[in-house]
């Protein structure tokens, strides 16, 4: 008899414990959807047309999604499915290079490898940040504030050039309505 009431409270506890659970899995959504900036970097002639660093810098905010913005206080994560950048647009000598180059989105900076501008642009190249340490700080960092500081920093091998950097996030925001 004793072991009965036992396992008849055991098994009680354990269907209240999976019912919540499932309850709270059922007052949880995900929005999902890619946002995306241009950083155009315009670095005008110096004098003989030799190298020069620029930084130049965007916003993007997730916030711009209708049902994000609409469940701010209800945020209870937010993963970075993928961050990918390309380069668009480039007018300057061939074989123009980027040389120390780095994308930062809010604190996290992430390097860039040297890239040929011409080549990129041509080719469609999309190169694709696989890092998760980088991507679960930047997630981190959205959870915070739904808008970053998006930046593109580097050196040019010669003058004048003008490029644009197409940054690309792809976003999950879960919601906990309860």
């Amino acid at each position: 008899m004793k072991i009965t009431k036992q396992l008849s409270l055991l098994l009680v506890v354990l269907m209240t414990a999976f019912s919540c659970d499932e309850l709270d899995e059922l007052t949880e959504f995900d929005i999902s959807d890619d946002f995306s900036t241009t950083v155009t970097i315009d670095v005008p002639e110096n004098e003989g047309g030799m190298s020069d660093s620029f930084s130049y810098s965007e916003v993007i905010d997730i916030a711009t999604n209708q049902q994000i913005s609409d469940n701010l206080n209800l945020i209870q994560n937010i993963r970075l499915n993928s961050l990918t950048y390309e380069i668009s647009n480039f007018t300057g000598a061939e074989g123009e290079t980027v040389t120390e180059a780095s994308l930062n989105l809010g604190s996290t900076s992430i390097s860039v490898e040297n890239i040929n501008l011409k080549a990129s642009d041509d080719g469609n190249i999309v190169y694709d940040i696989e890092d998760t340490s980088l991507l679960n700080a930047i997630a981190n960092a959205l959870e915070s504030n739904t808008a970053l500081t998006v930046s593109v920093t580097g050196t040019v091998n010669a003058t004048p050039v003008t490029f644009d950097v197409i940054i690309n996030i792809d976003v999950t925001v879960t919601v906990d309505v309860l």
